[in-house]
This record gives structure tokens, sequence and C-alpha cells, in this order.
């Protein structure tokens, strides 16, 4: 059989195909953990949660796993059964309104690496002459996708649709139209969510930490719960991420630092372990998509913060960090630029970072960081005379911007903008 991408009965082409499966089978493990890494850092939308990562590695394990096995045993990867794994990731997405195009590209990201991989191994898996063995497993690369490709959009637009069709989906159909501005008009999207579109809100992210999940299966009666409580007869909205994280809004009829300060309070005595992310209260349509792009942004650093984060913080608290849109290597250059071996990622210098950071922030005072951290002021007194040393300058010397900058970016950013520990090396 002949299709648009191969001459399915030519059996040199079924041949040839094998010798850079078998060089590409040796690069299985490298290739999924690489591409997985890839595709969440160019297309964080389908990889903003720790379930939606493990969603994305699954689905490209078992799609690479497909694709190679096919490729060795000669069979035609347009006919194979798509794994479960890129079915589930397909219909998890519909469900929380991620786009098809980001699926769909996150496709074709996985067939260029896959066939720049098969490029790489070629030299050495082929005979002489190759061009027969790297034709026929681009093509059957292609193939693949193209099949793949339109079951998963398949899979995708019927769980889609199947979600809109209830009440939790139509809630979040009307939310997405309006976070991505489809919807502009705040009286209509107002009256289909019974919410009050055109006033004052606060938007909120909700979650429980992955390490307590097991232990609390139900979000919603906790979230609903606590809006309840901390504004009562206040209009809210809230709709489920993920089983156990929301997004939501409240209407606010008061002063938003008194609802945060309630909202402080109520999580701390509350028996289910809540995180919240808020946003600044705004107003109107476009008040309610700042303020959930805030949240989400305030979430996503809650997850890095080096110490761990409190239960509750707030954009307005974080602001200037972020706000930061530089891409990751810019800001650990400018990390290790300005701390030196104090931007190592160990303990012991995350413990001084936090030490130097608070005590900056109460003007430098040891009484009053011992106080904020609950230590002896001869222990704070060591720590910052221990950062000092690291830093290889005296505190006045340092542009104290900068220096703060630096400090609120590796407590907020963690791991990823750290200089990784030091191996030593022994004779």
């Amino acid at each position: 059989m002949t299709s648009v991408f191969v001459d399915w009965s030519d059996q040199e082409q079924q041949d040839a195909a094998r010798y850079i499966a078998d060089a590409v089978v040796a690069r299985r493990e490298t290739f999924i953990d690489e591409l997985t890494e890839m595709t969440a850092a160019e297309i964080p939308e389908i990889a903003s949660t720790e379930s939606d990562r493990a969603l994305l590695a699954g689905s490209i394990a078992e799609n690479t796993t497909v694709l190679m096995t096919a490729l060795i045993g000669g069979a035609d990867p347009s006919t194979v059964e798509p794994p479960p794994e890129a079915l589930a990731f397909a219909r998890a997405l519909a469900r929380r309104g991620a786009s098809i195009a980001h699926l769909l590209r996150a496709y074709r990201i996985g067939q260029a690496r896959f066939t720049s991989m098969c490029l790489d191994v070629a030299d050495d898996a082929a005979p002489a002459d190759n061009r027969v063995a790297l034709r026929a497993a681009v093509n059957k690369t292609a193939a693949f996708i193209d099949h793949i490709s339109e079951r998963v959009t398949i899979a995708y637009e019927d769980e889609r649709e199947r979600w809109i069709t209830s009440r939790t989906g139509l809630t979040q159909n009307w939310i997405t139209q309006v976070l991505t501005g489809a919807v502009t008009d705040a009286a209509q999207a107002g009256a289909a969510l019974d919410y009050p579109l055109d006033g004052m809100h606060l938007a909120l992210a909700l979650w429980i930490p992955e390490t307590e999940r097991s232990s609390c299966p139900d979000v919603a009666t906790a979230v609903h719960r606590l809006l309840a409580e901390v504004s009562p007869g206040a209009a809210t909205l809230a709709v489920h991420t993920d089983p156990l994280a929301m997004n939501a809004w409240l209407a606010l009829r008061g002063s938003a630092a008194d609802v945060i300060e309630r909202l402080r309070t109520a999580i701390g005595a509350a028996d289910v372990p809540l995180r919240v992310a808020v946003g600044l209260p705004g107003s109107g349509i476009d008040g309610f998509r700042a303020g959930h792009r805030q949240a989400a942004a305030v979430k996503a650093l809650a997850g890095t913060a080096v110490p761990e984060a409190p239960v509750l913080v707030s954009y307005a608290e974080i602001a200037p960090v972020a706000m930061l849109t530089g891409d990751l290597a810019e800001m650990r250059s400018f990390v290790t630029g300005t701390l030196g071996p104090l931007a190592e990622d160990t303990d012991r210098t995350a413990e001084l970072r936090e030490t130097l950071r608070v005590h900056l922030s109460c003007n430098r005072s040891p009484a009053t960081t011992a106080s904020r951290m609950n230590l002896h002021r001869n222990t704070i007194r060591y720590r910052i005379q221990q950062a000092t040393e690291d830093l290889g300058r005296d505190l006045e010397d340092i542009d104290p911007f900068r220096l703060a900058a630096a400090l609120e970016i590796c407590r907020w950013y963690g791991h990823r903008v750290l200089t990784p520990r030091r191996t030593a090396v022994t004779a």
C-alpha cells in the first residue's frame, strides 16, 4: 500500500528503516527526558501543574515507544492504536480549556526532535548509502505523527464537548472565554456565570500540595466554605483547574486588605491544608483577567520558593519578582554575578541567603531580624558575617537594590536560578 508519506510495499525501505530504529532505541530514555523538558519549556500552557507535567511525560514516553516499535518491526505506524497515555493527556487538556493548538504544537516539536535524532545516528547506523534508511525513518515518523495527531484531536474534541455540556464545563468555558478576551461583554458573561463581572474582584488560586493530596479528597467544599467564611454573602466564582486545585474570584464589598487578612487567619485555622495565591484587587472584566494572571504567577513562584512559601502569598508582597519576564538563564547569570559563592545550591547558603534577605528588609537591625526569624541575635550576627565572607565584600560596598533583588529572586525561583552544588574532587 502506498500512502502520502511512504510506500509500505517497498521492502527495501522497511529493512533500511530498521538500521535507524536499532540505533535510536538506545537513546530512548534520554530522548524522552529531553523532549519532556523542551516541550514543557516551549509550551508552559500544557505543563503548568505537576499533574500536567506527569501526563505530558507519560504521553511522550508511550508515543516514543510505539513509534520505535513500528520502525523496528516494519509495521505501518499510521494504523497502530494511540497509547492510552496520549489520549488521557489530550482529554485532560480539554477539560481545563487548554488550546488544541498547544497540543498539536507539542507533536510537531516531537516530530522535529525525533527526526533530528534519526539524522544524528544515520552515519553510524545506516549502510553505505543511507539515504534510503533516512527517507524511510523520516517518512514513517511523519506518518505516525499525522495519524496520532488526528486521533488525539478527536479525543480532545469529544472530551471538550462532553465537558462543556456539564455545568462545571459550561462555567469553565465561559471563564476561559472571558480570560482569553473572546468575550468582552461583562453583562452577558456575568449573567451566564451568575457573577457581577462589572464590579470589584479579588482573584485567588487555591490548591492542596502534592504531599497532602491523598488525605484531602474534596477541595471544592473546603474552598466554598473558606470563601463564605471570609466574606459572608458576597458573590463568588470558583472552578477546578485539576482535581485538587481551583481558581476563584470574590466580589469585593469592602477593603481587600481586610479580606486578605481574614483569609490568612481562616487558612491557618482550617483543617484542610489549602495554599492560596492572591492577585491585586481589580474592577470590571479587565480587573477580573489581571487578577487571575497575577494569582497564577504567584502560585507558580510559591511552588519553587526556598524556603517554602507561606500558606498565603499575595501579588502585592512579591510584585517586583512576579513581574520579572527575563528567561531563567538571564536571572541565573544575574544572581551568580551578584552573590558569587552565596548563589550555590546548598542548605548552608540557603540559610545564609534567607537570613541576609530578612536582615535587609529589617533595615539591617540584628534585633529585628532575630525577632522575625525567631533566632538569637548572635546567630543572626554570625550568619551575616558568613554571608558577607561569601560575597567577598562589605554590604556597604554592594548596591542595595541589586543585592535585595538577587536575594528575592533566589527566595522565589529557588533551585532554578542557583548554581549547582560543587562536587568535591579527590586525588
